[in-house]
């Protein structure tokens, strides 16, 4: 695979993600998200990167990090080769599960922060997997707003940006605002 033109600096937030070659199905059952998570605790945490978000979908992932140092590259190939070989192993399948390379765009604003993390939240209800994005579990969502503890820590990054107000509730009302938005135009469309 080609190197990276553009290099991921410690100290600098990114918004990795990928999907699955022909956007096929990467995590099918309970135990494969939950064993991709436990990499990510294993591989990426604590010396790689801080995890300041994450999501994971049938058929791809979200994960917004600051990079601790200069190892994050080779600590995700080492995550994404395990995860894969995991895979492979399980479903009785050869060659590699993602598309390529993780893809890596660089976060620099407060803004790009709060609007990439909720529409990372909103993943699976903008996909009908859920009605509410609390409902789906292979997220940072959850433990944000204080519904439960994640198997992965996050940062407090998220809360530190509503000062004014209850950071969890502040953080929901930003997510949800943002769902409940999205029906607004369609709202007449829709049985009571």
């Amino acid at each position: 695979m080609p190197l990276r033109t553009d290099p991921l600096l410690p100290g600098e937030y990114y918004h990795i993600y990928n999907r699955g070659i022909n956007s096929t199905i990467t995590f099918r059952e309970s135990r494969n998200y939950f064993f991709f998570l436990r990499k990510i605790k294993e591989i990426l945490l604590p010396n790689a990167a801080e995890i300041i978000t994450y999501m994971l979908m049938p058929t791809h992932y979200h994960l917004l990090i600051q990079i601790k140092d200069e190892t994050f590259s080779s600590a995700m190939g080492r995550l994404i080769n395990s995860y894969t070989k995991a895979v492979n192993r399980e479903w009785r399948r050869t060659g590699p599960l993602f598309e390529g390379r993780f893809k890596a765009k660089h976060v620099d604003t407060d803004e790009y922060v709060l609007e990439l993390s909720r529409y990372i939240h909103l993943n699976p209800a903008a996909a009908n997997l859920v009605a509410h994005p609390d409902e789906w579990c292979y997220s940072s969502y959850t433990t944000i707003i204080g519904n439960k503890d994640g198997i992965l820590p996050v940062s407090d990054l998220i809360s530190s940006y509503f000062i004014n107000t209850d950071p969890k509730i502040g953080y929901q009302q930003f997510v949800e605002d943002s769902l409940e938005r999205k029906y607004s135009n369609i709202s007449h469309l829709l049985f009571d």
